[in-house]
């Protein structure tokens, strides 16, 4: 009888994927290259895990102690139904890590480039300015989405159970997805500073005038309840707008800070672009109010997006001005 061939321990190899399942396990080519690389840091970084996970425990108590209320409603304090009302405990503590705790990861980003004389490679390598504070900037955007994203079992567990509408929890969506990116800005311009102080000091007045703005914003939004009437209806909407384009502006104003940073040299003739977004920054307020007065309030809006456009605009290139093109005398 012949002797049977031994069985090889070896596995065979394994067959490579489709093209299709392959391209799953990685970003896609056309992905920017800034975003890709802090997108594949961030997921896995601390700074965003250990907030996440403490998001959800806040969130699932304060839905527990919702349904818990509404079953003793009639023997709770004033206190507790208005800690389990709008906006309640559930926003609060959205709020408090989404738009409080998870922008602060930002806050050694610029300043870690710099000094490990990474921005400088970047920019020589063909990424611009705008390419690596928008990248930063975009994937604290994507990491804030799906926080909040996440959230939406707990909403509908509210609606269903606890007698919470999904309109108000629309609009504090937004607000609040809103307040995370402007103070995502604003960490972010601030991380291009050597000293703490200079850190805290743009953090603290751009977070608590977005933080002044999205406490005005939930207010208005639990006053809205029942509103019929087109002309409510209608200021409503002028004042939602309004507060997401101001916390837009300070979005756009702590980009902007972050990207004097990292311009290399100044021109004999130009003013330090940072000196100019910190008085932008302060200033801002001030502009706004004097615009609201000199329209009457009902033009303050149409400032604000002029002022957001002038600080879109801020700090353009010198190389696209035709005259430097030329050079002196020519």
């Amino acid at each position: 009888m012949a002797a049977e061939e031994p069985v090889s321990d070896c596995m065979p190899p394994a067959e490579p994927l489709p093209i299709a399942a392959a391209s799953l396990l990685d970003f896609a080519d056309r992905w920017p290259a800034m975003v890709v690389k802090e997108l594949r840091q961030g997921l896995r970084a601390r700074g965003f895990v250990v907030p996440f996970l403490v998001l959800h425990a806040l969130v699932l108590a304060a839905v527990a102690l919702e349904y818990l209320l509404s079953r003793t409603a009639a023997t709770a304090s004033p206190l507790l139904r208005a800690a389990a009302g709008e906006p309640g405990l559930f926003w609060l503590a959205v709020y408090a890590v989404v738009a409080g705790v998870m922008p602060l990861r930002l806050m050694d980003s610029l300043r870690g480039e710099s000094e490990g004389r990474n921005a400088e490679l970047l920019l020589l390598g063909g990424l611009t300015r705008w390419q690596i504070v928008r990248g930063k900037w975009l994937v604290q955007a994507l990491l804030s989405l799906l926080s909040l994203v996440s959230l939406l079992p707990y909403m509908l567990v509210r609606y269903f159970f606890g007698g919470v509408e999904l309109v108000p929890n629309f609009f504090s969506f937004g607000s609040v997805t809103a307040a995370a990116l402007g103070l995502s800005g604003c960490v972010l311009g601030a991380s291009g500073y050597a000293g703490l102080g200079m850190r805290f000091f743009i953090i603290g007045v751009g977070g608590g005038l977005l933080m002044v703005t999205a406490f005005s914003t939930e207010m208005m939004i639990a006053n809205a309840r029942g509103v019929a009437r087109f002309t409510d209806l209608a200021l409503f909407a002028y004042l939602y707008a309004y507060a997401i384009l101001f916390h837009s502006l300070y979005a756009i104003i702590g980009l902007q800070l972050g990207r004097a940073h990292l311009k290399l040299f100044l021109l004999p003739y130009e003013i330090s672009p940072t000196r100019g977004m910190v008085t932008m920054l302060l200033t801002a307020p001030f502009m706004l109010l004097a615009g609201t007065i000199a329209t009457c309030g009902w033009g303050a809006i149409l400032v604000l997006v002029l002022l957001v456009y002038a600080v879109s605009v801020f700090d353009k290139s010198a190389e696209r001005l035709e005259w430097v093109r030329r050079g002196p005398g020519a």
